[in-house]
This record gives structure tokens, C-alpha cells and sequence, in this order.
């Protein structure tokens, strides 16, 4: 809060400063024009001076691009009585809140999108903790080493800022920020799916069970053979409907003489005549 005091006195100082070289300007320049000989001349050149020495302090100022989350009124996370949950509650509370004043002093709106998510999914963790204590050491590495380390890259990328850096190098490292916030979130994000799915697996188990004692008391079999049957056809229902197609015009198959059984004379003469005339 120290610094942001400081970052305030120095801007103001420049607005001061800017509204006098203006409203000086423009004095100096009515009095080359005009003179103050006269009180008329009073009257209109100070109020002039002053009105452009204010609207020169007032576009002195820097453009806000910063956008401020947007205040949500969270309900306190309560006090579990586990004294290792609750002390990891807090400081990953007091970790947060360190981050969220970093993010006030840094325009750029990519960095405060990206911190506005980790606090939802930090809070929400925050809350399984103090509805389950015993996932409080799941959380540890984070509190001792992930969240100092996201606002240790925060506050170098503000002192980047407030002093102006510039350079391939500076530019080069506003982008790693960018991409290690990116990371965090992801990870943070993962973190509160794993510290629910031991809870997951649970219900999967109980579901199972439950199944298995459904079909040892025949209810759930009860149920299976109430399941309408309109679309169930018998297979040899179908064969009956199917053969009497099959037998309505039978084919008319070629000839072809069995020359493998012997025959007798007017048979063989026959069989001969016919092949003759195919």
C-alpha cells in the first residue's frame, strides 16, 4: 500500500506540474498579444491560463486500461477448528489478497482476466478445505510455493511497468508472465478436480453397490422384464413370414444332363437331342 501511495504523489506532482507549464504558456501568450494594460484584459487572461492549465493536468494523466474485478460479496469461509487446515486457509488467503493488490497497479487486462479466475478457483478450494480438513496438507506445496511464486512474478512485472523497462528483453519477459499465469490457473484448476475425486469415486462405488443389491433381491430383474416388448420379433416368426416368399415362383433351373448314372437307349437318345438343340 506503501508504494501505491508513492505511485499516487508522483503522478499527481506530474499532473501539478503540467497545468502550470500550460497555464503559464497560455499567459505568456495572451500577454504578447494582447498585454494586461487594461483590467479587462485581467479579467479574461488569468481565467484563460486557468482553464488551460487544468485541461492540460487533466490530459496528464495516464488512461486507465485497467479493469477492476468486479466486487462480489463472498460469504466467509468458516473457521474449521483443524489448526493445520486453517492456517493454510489463511495464508492462501493473505497470498491472494497480495495478488489482487499487484493486479490493481497493472494495466493490462489479459493479467487481471487471469487473476480473477485463480481467485474463484483458489476461493472454491479454499472452501473444500474448510468443508473437509483432511485435504488441507493437498493443498501445502501451493500455499508454500505456487501462489508466492505467482506473486513474485506479479510484482516484478509491475516495477517492470512503473519504471517504464523497455527492450526485447523486458518484452520478452512480459510474455513469459503471461504464459506462467496461463499455466497457474490451468493448474489450480486441476488441483480443485483432483480434491474431489475421491468424493467421485465414492458415488461410483455406492452406485455399484447398489446395483449388485438390486439384482440379489430380483428387483432389479423385476424391473428388466417390465420393460415393454413391442419391438422384440421372434426370429422364427420371422422365418415363417419369410419362406412362403421364397416359395411363390420357384425358379426354372437350367438343364444339365447327369452324364455319371448309366442310361438306358431311348433315355440316352433323348438327353443327346436335347443337348444338341441348346
Amino acid at each position: 500500500m506503501a508504494k501505491a501511495s508513492r505511485s499516487t504523489d508522483k503522478q499527481k506532482k506530474k499532473e501539478l506540474i503540467a497545468g502550470l507549464v500550460g497555464g503559464g504558456f497560455v499567459c505568456a501568450l495572451f500577454a504578447a498579444i494582447f498585454g494586461f494594460s487594461k483590467p479587462i484584459h485581467f479579467l479574461i487572461g488569468l481565467p484563460l491560463s486557468f482553464l488551460a492549465g487544468w485541461a492540460v493536468s487533466v490530459m496528464a494523466r495516464p488512461l486507465d486500461t485497467h479493469k477492476k474485478a468486479p466486487e462480489q460479496n463472498k460469504d466467509p469461509i468458516p473457521v474449521t477448528g483443524n489448526a493445520y487446515a486453517d492456517d493454510m486457509i489463511a495464508r492462501g488467503q493473505r497470498l491472494m489478497k497480495e495478488i489482487r493488490e499487484e493486479d490493481e497497479q497493472i494495466p493490462d487486462a489479459h493479467l487481471t482476466e487471469q487473476i480473477q479466475k485463480l481467485d474463484e478457483v483458489t476461493d472454491k478450494i479454499f472452501r473444500a478445505v474448510a468443508e473437509q480438513p483432511g485435504k488441507a496438507p493437498q493443498i501445502r506445496r501451493s500455499m508454500d510455493y505456487y501462489l508466492p511464486t505467482t506473486l513474485k512474478m506479479l510484482s516484478g512485472y509491475r516495477v517492470m511497468d512503473e519504471r517504464n523497462v523497455k527492450g526485447d528483453m523486458a518484452e520478452k519477459t512480459r510474455r513469459q508472465i503471461h504464459d506462467a499465469m496461463d499455466i497457474v490457473v490451468t493448474a489450480f484448476s486441476r488441483q480443485l478436480d483432483t480434491m474431489y475425486q475421491a468424493d467421485v469415486l465414492d458415488i461410483s462405488t455406492d452406485i455399484d453397490v447398489l446395483e449388485t443389491l438390486l439384482k440379489q433381491d430380483g428387483l432389479l430383474e423385476n424391473v428388466m422384464r417390465r420393460a415393454p416388448r413391442s419391438a422384440e420379433v421372434p426370429a422364427e416368426e420371422t422365418k415363417a413370414e419369410e419362406a412362403p416368399a421364397a416359395e411363390q415362383i420357384p425358379a426354372e433351373a437350367p438343364f444339365s444332363p447327369d452324364f455319371s448314372a448309366p442310361l438306358a437307349g431311348d433315355q440316352a437318345q433323348a438327353v443327346l437331342q436335347q443337348a444338341k438343340k441348346q
